[in-house]
């Protein structure tokens, strides 16, 4: 395994873990760089080492984030930044998001809204569209020079 790859993993699950954690449970809440919605408090300056490493660039922009989030509607509740979390590992991880939520003890009325978001949609093709389409008509081949025949790899 690479090293990119592990420290990808590591940023991908500390991304994920600040996402889901209420911004009242942040270390930099508990210093008081914060406030209750994830906003920067103008008059602390950040001083010591502690304070930077609790408030540094990737927390800015995952704060900032589950601020965009919480601007759409329902976006404020805890189930809101499962589904953010649980999407964006579907998409990569192919995870099994009836299983994490099992396992995690959701409650059943919110793993069926869960699972409802994170359906994907279906997009339903109109015959028009179809009839439309340039798609099916044949592109006549054109000749391959014998260069770059010759520097194609042949198997062994």
């Amino acid at each position: 395994m690479s090293v990119s790859i592990i420290t990808d993993t590591i940023y991908t699950y500390r991304f994920l873990k600040l996402l889901v954690t209420p911004f009242s449970k942040t270390e930099a809440f508990k210093l008081g760089i914060i406030d209750e919605s994830g906003k920067r408090i103008k008059d602390k300056k950040i001083e010591t080492s502690e304070e930077r490493a609790a408030f540094n660039l990737f927390h800015r922009l995952v704060f900032n984030l589950k601020r965009l989030i919480e601007t759409v509607p329902g976006g404020k509740t805890r189930v809101a930044s499962y589904i953010a979390a649980l999407a964006l590992l579907r998409e990569h991880y192919d995870v099994n998001v009836e299983k994490v939520l099992t396992e995690m003890k959701v409650n059943p009325l919110d793993k069926k809204k869960i699972l409802k978001e994170i359906q994907p949609k279906k997009k339903k093709k109109a015959e028009e569209e179809i009839a439309n389409t340039t798609a099916g008509i044949a592109i006549i081949p054109t000749p391959m020079k014998f260069k770059a025949f010759v520097r194609r790899k042949r198997p062994n």
